[in-house]
């Protein structure tokens, strides 16, 4: 019986990607079997055409936020809105420090001009607990959460050292008192768990939240704050596993993490190991990322989830948790320049580059990152996601940096360095 509602199903789910409004997500689909992955060389083209769709999500909707992405199908039985999606508070704040590196980096005022949009919109909805709630604007429950809280004040600390504001400060203030609150003498988050979290205790994943407790710490030089972020630091060093894997590392099933939360303790380590002076951070970083390196596939293809003896769970990839490594491994190369990093970040971006479509055709997805490979897999069915274009922009303009004879022309390279 449940082979036959299987069957079922996926019929039903074939006959409704021929609904005329599921057309744009069908194109993608076909262009996707038609083409042959491979890593494809990062260009200015690939960051702009980005950073345009980024500022497109943020014009959807119409108070400063970042629209969550958009949608292009949905999935039978499932009441999900299509098109853009509401604003989402966790990644509008952290795509701020995104779009004032980009703003920098091209000097392009617009992208300064809405990061502040950006992390106005993100005082205006602060709560009183002094936290940020989690999923999209408007949607129930509203409560905070502290990996959200944690994302926001990248943003509120960026604002504020940009536009010299102290709202921004105070807001990134109020967002720490909260977090103390919910951290445990360990360093686990054991309150404050967002209502998307399935899987019970703290998370690993939280490093990055404990890396917005240091940056703030060592801005306002507040010991009691950067204690607090040294023991986030030691609960994430204390879950990982001799061969790499990080224990307590997903939102459902912490039996096979994704690469998008793999992708945030390994950026929260490599950030705590800079801003608290920790080797222990950065070594155990590298651990995982010499074993990450042997799993990408020679196309760039790196799996969605993993068992804990990195077999690989699925047959999609992650997009997102792709660019954040890619992020990580050229970051990890800037300071150690073992070659192996170097081309294991290639590759990772690469790959995300041959997924980026940059043909003229649906607003809501030229130029944008899925959530999947292919669009169908299960991590943002059918969609376009903010924090994956996000991190795609940051490892693009880290590429960039490292590698500026790959930009179009010589005004361009003088521009990146």
């Amino acid at each position: 019986m449940r082979l036959v509602k299987k069957i079922g199903r996926h019929t039903l789910e074939a006959l409704s990607a021929r609904r005329p409004r599921h057309s744009a997500a069908r194109k993608l689909e076909v262009l996707e079997r038609e083409a042959t992955p491979h890593v494809t060389v990062p260009n200015l083209r690939h960051l702009e055409a980005a950073i345009d769709w980024l500022k497109r999500a943020q014009d959807s909707s119409h108070c400063g936020g970042v629209a969550w992405g958009y949608r292009a199908r949905r999935p039978i039985r499932i009441d999900l809105p299509m098109g853009w999606v509401g604003p989402y508070p966790e990644t509008t704040g952290y795509t701020i420090p995104t779009m004032l590196r980009y703003g920098d980096l091209m000097g392009d005022g617009d992208s300064i001009q809405r990061a502040r949009s950006m992390a106005e919109w993100e005082l205006s909805i602060q709560l009183p607990d002094g936290g940020f709630q989690g999923g999209i604007y408007g949607e129930l429950p509203v409560a905070s959460s502290t990996f959200v809280t944690g994302q926001v004040m990248f943003g509120l600390i960026a604002a504020h050292q940009r536009f010299r504001d102290e709202l921004f400060l105070a807001g990134a203030r109020r967002s720490a008192e909260f977090l103390l609150q919910c951290l445990d003498e360990k360093g686990g988050f054991v309150a404050g768990q967002s209502h998307f979290c399935d899987a019970p205790g703290p998370k690993t994943w939280e490093a990055r939240t404990g890396l917005a407790m240091a940056e703030l710490a060592n801005l306002v030089k507040d010991d009691q704050l950067r204690d607090a972020a040294s023991r986030v630091a030691d609960y994430t060093l204390s879950t990982q596993r001799n061969n790499g894997w990080f224990e307590n590392a997903d939102l459902q099933d912490h039996e096979v993490p994704l690469t998008h939360t793999i992708g945030y303790i390994l950026e929260g380590l490599h950030g705590l190991s800079i801003a608290l002076g920790r080797h222990d951070c950065l070594t155990a970083m590298q651990h995982t990322l010499d074993r990450i390196t042997n799993l990408i596939r020679d196309d760039g293809f790196l799996a969605g989830r993993w068992h804990k003896d990195w077999t690989p769970a699925v047959d999609w990839c992650c997009l997102t948790g792709s660019a954040q490594i890619a992020g990580v491994f050229l970051r990890a190369y800037e300071q150690t320049r073992k070659p192996e990093y170097l081309e294991s970040g290639k590759k990772l971006l690469g790959f995300v580059c041959f997924t980026q479509d940059l043909r003229p055709g649906v607003p809501g997805l030229d130029g944008a990152i899925r959530g999947s490979y292919p669009f169908g897999g299960t991590y943002g069915q059918w969609s376009a996601l903010n924090w994956a274009t996000k991190f795609f922009c940051d490892s693009v303009m880290d590429y960039l940096q490292l590698e500026p004879e790959e930009l179009p022309d010589k005004d361009e390279q003088a521009i990146l360095r």
